[in-house]
């Protein structure tokens, strides 16, 4: 299987089957196939619109003539059906799910996004089902800057998020055509893009239907991921198991294949950003270990922290002999990683009060020098 680690966002045309409400059945649909990946050995992140949807369907007939509830509102009571909903279709094949609220603040926020890199990757490692959603109740209207704008860039925001291996984006329509089929019949669907341009934004349009992203929004999506190493997929989610299909590699709908492998679009990242205030010495033991068999840095293994560093810097790390052994992304800042180096990461917490993981810098994000 040439994928490992997936997020699959469901629109809202999609969770409604084209009505005013969620439609249970089809969601069930949807349920089966993440859970037969999961069975196949995947991770799956779930990014859900519907939340509007629900919570119109919720209050109408509930509100004063003329009264026109705010988004946030409406959010607010749909996105409790909407999880309740997931938890029961998930909770019938013994899978639990997780509910997980974000907004751009988090994301731009070094710290926002660490602690919710952090809690995606744990929620993972626990066997849940993340279901992910923008958290359209404090998202104001006033403060743009403060939404991610619709769940189709929120996919991509959770792709990167996690490293993703692909995003399917699956909707009510084929993927991306040559035209507008809803005006030219003629149009052709592109099986594969290989680079998003002037010319392929052209053919986004607008949206359209129930939900708030149409084709510009999934191609401005497909850019973000796709530019951090993530494959991208749309696709239409009415086709029978459309989801297992692509994870599987069938060609179903529009592809965008990363430009560049994604560890290495990853590598990239972390060599380019060093920081050259501080860095971390490890012993022998740990260095070997490093090296060798590409584990992750625990706070046993360091045994000096020079100079100054925050969480999320991109530090090296350094052997007794002063050579480079690899560089990654801390969990800890110079000053907590002093407290805790040495220690057996089961006392990380008891030291500290808090803990962001087990590790100091994860595999994952480690770049061997």
């Amino acid at each position: 299987m040439p994928y490992r680690r997936i997020v699959a966002k469901f629109g809202t045309s999609l969770l409604t089957a084209g009505s005013d409400r969620l439609d249970l059945e089809a969601m069930s649909r949807l349920v089966g196939q993440v859970v037969r990946l999961r069975d196949q050995g995947c991770e799956v992140v779930v990014v859900s619109s519907g939340a509007q949807a629900a919570g119109r369907h919720r209050l109408r007939g509930r509100l004063k003539p003329g009264r026109n509830p705010s988004r946030q509102a409406v959010a607010s009571v749909g996105q409790s059906h909407l999880i309740q909903s997931w938890d029961e279709l998930f909770d019938w094949h013994e899978i639990v799910v997780a509910q997980v609220l974000l907004t751009r603040r988090d994301l731009s926020d070094r710290l926002g996004y660490l602690n919710a890199r952090t809690t995606l990757r744990d929620l993972l490692e626990a066997g849940t089902v993340p279901i992910v959603n923008e958290n359209d109740a404090v998202a104001l209207d006033e403060v743009l800057a403060t939404r991610i704008g619709e769940n189709d860039t929120l996919s991509a925001y959770v792709a990167n998020l996690i490293d993703a291996d692909l995003l399917v984006i699956l909707t009510d329509v084929e993927g991306l055509f040559d035209a507008d089929p809803r005006t030219h019949p003629e149009a052709k669907l592109l099986s594969r893009v290989e680079r998003i341009d002037g010319s392929v934004e052209a053919l986004g349009g607008g949206a359209h239907g129930a939900g708030s992203g149409g084709m510009a929004t999934k191609l401005s999506a497909a850019q973000i991921a796709t530019q951090a190493g993530v494959d991208v997929v749309v696709a239409n989610g009415r086709l029978s198991d459309a989801l297992v299909a692509i994870v599987n590699g069938e060609r179903l709908g529009t592809a965008f294949p990363a430009p560049g492998d994604r560890i290495e679009s990853r590598k990239r990242w972390i060599l380019a950003h060093i920081t050259r205030e501080g860095h971390i010495v490890v012993d022998t033991g740990a260095a070997g270990a490093l090296r060798a068999q590409g584990r992750s840095l625990l706070p046993a293994g360091v045994s000096a922290v020079t100079g100054s560093f925050q969480r999320g810097d991109s530090v090296e790390i350094r052997d007794p002999a002063g050579g480079r052994v690899a560089a990654g992304t801390t969990n800890y800042a110079s000053d907590e990683l002093e407290r805790i180096r040495g220690l057996r990461s089961d006392r990380i917490a008891e030291t500290l009060g808090y803990a962001y993981g087990e590790e100091v810098i994860h595999r994952d994000n480690m770049v061997l020098l």
